[in-house]
């Protein structure tokens, strides 16, 4: 049975691949993931000399950097998520920033709520199904959008 979380996690990542900039970052996200041999987390969990994990918005920044396609982290922006930002904002249109904001939100809610344990005094993330969840939910995500909606004009006019 799907959660309230999932399902809206499903939906946020839907969106986001329905615009084309937001289809390649969610493209760059799961080659990031599945190749990249980083932790995948929730949430902004930076660690002390960068870590070796991301949300899922990190693996595409790492991968995009990877590619060419984003500017790697300076010295001078070491330790901060101001490049990685603004990348992923120039990437997609401005207008539709919102959705990756959104996205993230509903991954971080499902995150905490179906993946973080106590162990203790410690919360601990199954990173491991964590990072089997996001993968089949970006491969959904993505498997949805196959065909670009057709335009507005072209629906209206009926080509579409």
């Amino acid at each position: 049975m799907m959660t309230r979380e999932e399902s809206k996690a499903r939906e946020q990542l839907a969106a986001l691949a329905a615009e084309e900039q937001g289809r390649a970052l969610l493209q760059l996200a799961l080659r990031g993931i599945q190749t990249s041999g980083r932790g995948v987390t929730i949430g902004c969990w930076v660690k002390p000399g960068g870590g070796v994990s991301g949300c899922v918005f990190q693996h595409a920044y790492w991968q995009g950097v990877a590619e060419g396609t984003f500017e790697p982290i300076t010295e001078a922006t070491l330790g901060t998520t101001e490049t990685a930002s603004r990348e992923i904002r120039d990437l997609v249109a401005e207008r539709d920033f919102h959705l990756v904001m959104e996205a993230i939100r509903a991954l971080d809610s499902l995150g905490k709520r179906r993946f973080v344990r106590w162990q203790g005094l410690q919360r601990a993330l199954d990173e491991e199904a964590w990072r089997s969840t996001v993968e089949r939910l970006l491969v959904d995500a993505l498997a949805e959008q196959t065909t670009a909606p057709a335009s507005d004009e072209a629906r209206i006019s009926g080509i579409a």
